[in-house]
């Protein structure tokens, strides 16, 4: 036996992000979070929000931004903008490419840590056919006081599932989401969406703590060996 084999014999969990590792949303949320800003005057621009925000929770994006502008947002502007995120996702979110298949092939216990709330989460998981995946494993950013890139939602996930965090593999496409699973004490696969990714995208998502990172899901099952 491999020492690649035996290493890989110890991951029990694995554990996805969701927005840009199981569905592609990133860009339709920044688009709908966007043109809310608008509302109250704030313009950004789609690559600028991208960079300082990814991975991070809609509503700490939007305290920051109203501590940056010094413009107060309402909880009930956030609500609608969550409302609309919904909406908007559930006419328009597709699968990422080959997530599906590689899911199928992978015989590990699979859960799903994000920062989207529950709510969101569990209804576009089940309307794309991914929940079944999971057994209902799947943990949000409102079941702990600090999300993303603080530890605690991974931590959670790995004490619900009684598992260590060594044991525990994730794959993340922020900069945010590894950080979260490296301060956790977790391996990270970094993942990139994209067919001509920038250079500095994998550079970023390696200096972040990534141990590898890929481009296509149907890698993923042979992957999970490597590490």
């Amino acid at each position: 036996m491999s020492q690649s084999q035996t290493v890989s014999q110890k991951i029990k969990l694995l554990i996805f992000d969701c927005d840009g590792v199981l569905l592609d949303s990133s860009a339709i949320g920044n688009r709908v979070e966007l043109e809310a800003l608008k509302t109250l005057h704030i313009y950004i621009n789609e690559e600028e929000y991208q960079e300082r925000f990814a991975g991070i929770t809609t509503e700490n994006v939007f305290q920051q931004i109203a501590h940056e502008s010094g413009i107060n947002i309402s909880a009930q502007f956030l609500a609608n903008v969550e409302k609309k995120l919904l909406q908007t996702l559930e006419k328009e979110v597709k699968i990422i490419p080959h997530v599906y298949e590689a899911l199928q092939q992978i015989e590990l216990t699979k859960a799903v840590a994000s920062n989207s709330n529950f709510d969101r989460l569990s209804k576009l998981l089940t309307s794309r056919n991914l929940m079944h995946f999971f057994n209902g494993y799947v943990f949000s950013a409102d079941m702990v006081s600090r999300p993303k890139p603080a530890p605690d939602l991974y931590l959670h996930a790995a004490r619900k599932m009684l598992v260590s965090e060594k044991e525990c593999l994730v794959i993340e496409d922020s900069i945010t989401g590894i950080h979260a699973a490296k301060s956790a004490g977790m391996k990270v696969l970094g993942f990139i969406n994209s067919e001509k990714p920038l250079p500095t995208e994998e550079t970023k998502l390696l200096k972040a703590g990534a141990l590898k990172v890929f481009y296509d899901m149907r890698e993923l099952p042979k992957l999970i060996h490597t590490v």
